[in-house]
């Protein structure tokens, strides 16, 4: 037998893998716990064939690989990159080391292969498994009449069938804690059904089976599987039968219930035949001569009997009658059954179309808001730039205020001043000292700087150039200086002529200041007119004291 004879066998007869990975995602509750017990949760596939129930556990966090003797059968795994290799499934259980396997796997291997060899498998099995490692072997159901007398032979690669009380006892004997059967692929809706025909006994048990068996392990780690084992699974061949036997009572008793009335009819007319011929009798005892009367009466009779052969073939038209309805009934529950399903995909039809229309509009939606981010992106793009015009704009003035600031610390008028500037700091210092004591420390200071000043001619100029525009305290530095030997003596009215100014300092008053005339100061920049007011107001106090 070629490699891509069995590939095809299966795919003709055993079915397409969307259906057989379909079928085995009822082991999940069974094996979903193992990953809390264990993070990797190694398996073994053993004949894994195209690799439904591999790419099944893959998909659920296993770390599962598997093992085939048929190259053909693997070509499936490589062509989804799933990790398998060629090799014999004891052999390969032999080589593993003790505790080193989670889950071990059979789908349809131990009806292939001796039965001593199945024994050496379930035994290595539970060596290589971990404490609360799942063994799960899956076999065709021989309890299945059909499949055990007919399906089974399809293949020529079994053995012979394994009863499935068999193979329990199997993987208890060897040492496995406890055991499950899972009847599997029985017609759903066989499973509902109160009433089943003969050929449902024969052919509807459950076609296939699964035992899952559990390694032992301490009650906290075995109390996770413990929902999974607690469920029933399948349809047994016995509650088929329970079921057909329920039936056939059922129509037996109908039938003989039938029957009674049938027989209690008979018996009326048979009274009713029995008066006629005692009624009969009488009347020839009584006139021998009345054959009017016996006519009458044989009449009677023929048709009593009549009656009571009718009454036997309405009894047969009934069950005839019975069994007409029983088929328009089971037609028409097919007719109802195909309109069912007409009308479900019709539904079926209308909700893809709600569901494309829906995903248009959605689309639409997103695509507007796409849109509408776009143009919000173009705006703050912008407001981007605008702001950065703003900030080039704003560092340009500032870059143009510093060069003012730099312009004015290099003027001539700055340095010129500094001397001035220094002498009102130490005047604002001086000026929170008391009045004795300031005058005391201020007028030498004074004297030293006037000194300093008479020494360079051009300072001098330009320190009395703009000393004229405040005539009072221009006054009373004059003073100052006329009587500390600074200036020679100098004639009072050609001084006044000169500086062309008011009287001195100690003939004003209060209410002189006031109402003299405001002095231009707007070609002083702030700082200066500050430190002109503080120096008017300093020399104001010391004519008043």
């Amino acid at each position: 037998m070629t490699e891509q004879f069995y590939r095809a066998f299966e795919e003709r007869l055993r079915g397409s893998r969307v259906l057989i990975k379909e079928r085995q995602t009822v082991y999940l509750p069974f094996i979903v716990p193992l990953k809390m017990l264990y993070a990797s949760c190694p398996a073994l596939d053993l004949g894994c064939g195209r690799g439904e129930w591999l790419e099944l556990l893959r998909e659920n966090g296993f770390e599962a690989r598997g093992v085939d003797l048929d190259q053909g059968m693997l070509e499936g795994c490589d062509a989804l990159s799933l990790p398998a290799e060629q090799g014999e499934a004891l052999e390969t259980l032999k080589l593993l080391a003790d505790e080193s396997l989670a889950l071990i796997s059979g789908f349809h291997i131990a009806e292939h292969m001796p039965f001593e060899r199945l024994q050496q498998l379930v035994a290595e099995a539970l060596r290589v498994l971990k404490p609360a490692g799942l063994l799960i072997l899956e076999s065709p159901n021989a309890e299945n009449l059909v499949v055990g007398t007919n399906n089974f032979y399809l293949d020529p690669t079994h053995e012979r069938p394994i009863p499935h009380l068999l193979l329990s006892f199997l993987t208890e004997y060897t040492g496995f804690a406890r055991f499950k059967l899972l009847r599997l692929q029985e017609p759903p809706e066989l499973a509902k059904a109160k009433r089943v025909a003969l050929m449902n006994v024969l052919a509807g048990a459950s076609p296939d089976y699964g035992i899952v068996a559990q390694k032992g392990a301490p009650a906290g780690q075995t109390a996770l599987f413990d929902q999974a084992f607690e469920k029933e699974y399948g349809l047994a061949l016995d509650t088929l039968a329970r079921r057909y036997d329920d039936g056939l009572k059922e129509e037996l008793e109908r039938f003989r219930r039938q029957l009674e009335e049938a027989g209690a009819r008979s018996r009326e007319v048979e009274a009713a035949f029995r008066g006629s011929i005692a009624q009969t009798i009488q009347a020839e005892v009584k006139q021998a001569a009345v054959e009017t009367l016996n006519e009458t009466l044989r009449q009677q009779a023929q048709q009593a009997a009549s009656e009571s052969n009718a009454l036997w073939e309405q009894t047969r038209q009934l069950n005839a009658q019975l069994q007409q309805e029983r088929q328009q009934f089971e037609a028409q529950l097919q007719q109802e059954r195909r309109q069912f399903e007409t009308q479900l995909q019709q539904d079926r039809q209308q909700l893809n179309a709600q569901l494309q229309q829906d995903r248009q509009q959605f689309e639409a939606q997103l695509h507007q808001a796409r849109q509408q981010l776009e143009i919000q992106k173009q705006q703050d793009r912008q407001q981007l730039e605008e702001a950065q015009r703003s900030a080039h704009h704003w560092h340009l003035q500032a870059n143009t205020y510093e060069a003012q600031a730099k312009d004015v610390l290099s003027s001539t008028s700055w340095r010129v001043t500094k001397p001035l500037r220094l002498v009102m700091i130490g005047l604002r210092r001086l000026g929170r000292l008391p009045a004795q004591v300031m005058r005391r420390l201020l007028r030498p200071v004074l004297a030293r700087a006037m000194r300093w000043v008479m020494g360079r001619p051009e300072l001098k100029r330009r320190l009395v150039d703009r000393l004229r525009r405040y005539p009072t305290l221009f006054q009373h530095l004059r003073l100052f200086a006329l009587n500390r030997g600074l200036l020679g003596p100098v004639p009072m009215p050609s001084m006044r002529q000169n500086m062309d100014m008011a009287p001195p300092v100690h003939h004003y008053s209060s209410q002189g200041a006031e109402n003299e005339q405001a002095e231009d100061l707007s070609s002083l920049m702030p700082r200066a007119r500050q430190i002109h007011m503080k120096l008017k107001k300093a020399i104001q106090e010391k004519g008043v004291h």
